[in-house]
């Protein structure tokens, strides 16, 4: 998934390290942009015109996606993919085809379950799970070394966490870095037992020598506009894949549109860090951790609340 994976055990087992490793590479096999073989590969090429057959877990995944577009009201979307090349991702990848912008919109993927077949409604649709997988990934990976008899551990795909089990007495501690200078932090959250945590950014960056035409790599589906906020969320859920999927969907929302879709996302909660110039200004949302611990007075950001109590 052109990331590092990391699985830190409680009780190193060797079969257990195994088939999480095993797990996330089956993932990858088939959801993969980059793998011409891949299952994804094949619904983008062939989806417009039958209904294609997949694997198990691309439905699923898939599925989960679908949901999560309608939990969220579209702000995350997979089928963004046509959108993302428009703006110059992907151009490397010839045996991806072109889509159209005007058939972005999640309703036109549709899904049955009796034959696990995926159809597009519209030509030119085409769709990208980087905003999910990661996050289906761990989850399944997860459920390999519970499988194996792991308890405890930490897996760490590029950034993206899954805590199995309770951590230390305290909670699982999870510093959040400032992303305009990572060098620093804005704080620790601590967080309850088997909880899942997702970061994304949208701080300034030159994409220029990756082939994107704007300093975003963050767009909006329901617009086709990027997002132009200097923002950063951290998201932790109660699974890997709605950690992923939110942590794109309140970026698009920001912490003034976030509230109404936490409201229907039980357990799931939000920290927001916007680019306050000298200072950062963090906001809570949803669910909140068991606490947050803020760096020495002096570097402190201002602590905000959205929806939730401060849960200093």
């Amino acid at each position: 998934m052109g990331t590092i994976a990391r699985v830190t055990l409680a009780e190193p087992r060797g079969e257990a390290f195994e088939a999480a490793f095993a797990t996330l590479r089956r993932v990858d096999a088939a959801m993969s942009l980059y793998r011409p073989e891949s299952g994804l590969v094949r619904v983008n090429l062939h989806a417009a015109r039958h209904a294609e057959p997949v694997d198990a877990e691309l439905f699923e995944c898939l599925a989960r996606a679908r949901a999560l577009s309608e939990l969220t009201d579209g702000a995350f979307d997979v089928t963004v993919l046509p959108l993302l090349r428009r703006w110059g991702a992907y151009r490397e990848l010839a045996h991806l085809p072109p889509g159209r912008v005007d058939a972005v919109g999640w309703g036109g993927l549709l899904l049955d379950a009796a034959t696990r077949t995926v159809r597009f409604g519209r030509e030119g649709m085409a769709v990208d799970l980087g905003g999910i997988a990661k996050g289906y990934a761990l989850d399944r990976a997860g459920a390999a070394l519970l499988d194996a008899g792991a308890r405890r551990g930490v897996l760490d795909l590029g950034g993206n966490l899954l805590l199995l089990g309770a951590g230390p007495e305290d909670g699982w501690r999870i510093a959040v870095r400032d992303p305009a200078r990572p060098e620093d932090g804005v704080g620790t959250l601590v967080l309850d037992r088997d909880l899942a945590v997702s970061t994304s950014g949208n701080y300034a960056r030159d994409f220029a020598v990756e082939g994107w035409r704007t300093p975003s790599h963050v767009y909006d589906p329901r617009t086709g506009r990027p997002v132009a906020a200097d923002l950063a969320v951290t998201v932790w859920a109660p699974d890997a894949a709605t950690a992923d999927a939110f942590s794109t969907a309140l970026l698009v929302l920001g912490p003034r549109g976030a509230a109404d879709v936490l409201a229907r996302a039980p357990g799931v909660g939000a920290l927001f860090v916007d680019d306050g110039g000298a200072a950062r200004r963090i906001t809570f949302a949803g669910a909140p951790p068991r606490g947050f611990e803020p760096p020495p007075a002096a570097a402190a950001p201002a602590v905000h609340s959205a929806g939730m109590e401060n849960p200093q």
